[in-house]
């Protein structure tokens, strides 16, 4: 999700009820941009770039709420707009304002500017992309931001999560951890393999554990593996498995960490002496 930006096509026609239009024009969307950016620029913040798949999951999340007849960012069997934003290939995170009756985007964009808390999600650094979506008067604007905006080397993301593990560990007057090459390699092998093969587990479709590769890569230690799905940031993954594996991030008995992140699944390998 990142950098240049995208032009905009969408088919107008191939979506929702027959006759009804499906969806703002291109124009209508670029107005709405304008408005937003025009918005963040007074915060300070930095423009918002169009995204083709947040366009998709907007106009479709706007179409299902018209057709069934009801409005907000989660539809009625309880799916977030997450969901939509991932089978579309957008992976990251998003947030989604929905609005319902206007045809043009400047009495949309003017109520949520006033509105405090729709205000500061239109403003927040946290973004850098858009989409936007209308039909039958339904208006859904996706504010999103990519993973790779949170990762931006895999160093950056080792470090980070060291600091904020350690941070926990200085709290509970724990020895602090260090990094180890080999479990670092291990967790990204088990990342990039849970990627490839669409598995969530801390070990392979074969039966072996992450520590196994760590053995294999030298590590003499004890091991054992966390993993997380969804978060995209080191601090989002680390509040995870501080919820999730409390007692082993704490351990007195650890003393190294590997982790590595593909795709939206994290996975942490610590290590004993």
């Amino acid at each position: 999700m990142s950098g240049k930006p995208i032009d905009i096509s969408l088919d107008l026609g191939s979506q929702g009820q027959a006759g009804k239009q499906q969806g703002p024009d291109p124009r209508v969307q670029m107005k709405a941009l304008e408005l937003i950016n025009a918005e963040r620029a007074k915060a300070g913040a930095a423009q918002l770039l169009m995204s083709v798949q947040l366009n998709n999951a907007a106009q479709e999340h706007s179409a299902d709420m018209d057709q069934r007849d009801y409005m907000g960012p989660i539809t009625p069997e309880g799916a977030p707009i997450g969901a939509r934003t991932s089978r579309l290939g957008y992976e990251g995170k998003c947030e989604a304002l929905v609005a319902m009756g206007a045809g043009s985007p400047e009495p949309v964009l003017s109520e949520w500017v006033q509105n405090d808390a729709y205000r500061s999600h239109l403003v927040s650094p946290q973004y850098q992309h858009v989409g936007i979506g209308m039909v039958g008067g339904m208006w859904t604007v996706i504010l999103a931001a990519p993973v790779a905006a949170s990762m931006k080397d895999a160093r950056d993301i080792r470090n980070r999560v060291l600091e904020l593990i350690n941070r926990e560990r200085e709290g509970a007057a724990l020895a602090i951890l260090e990094l180890s090459d080999p479990l670092g390699t291990a967790a990204q092998a088990h990342c990039a393999d849970m990627a490839k093969r669409d598995f969530f587990q801390t070990v392979n479709p074969e039966g072996e554990p992450v520590g196994v590769k760590a053995q294999k890569l030298g590590f003499a230690g004890r091991t054992v593996a966390c993993l997380a799905r969804g978060p995209v940031s080191p601090e989002e993954a680390v509040q995870t498995w501080l919820k999730s594996s409390r007692g082993n991030l704490l351990h007195p008995e650890i003393r190294y960490l590997g982790v590595a992140t593909t795709a939206g699944k994290w996975t942490l390998v610590l290590g004993t002496k």
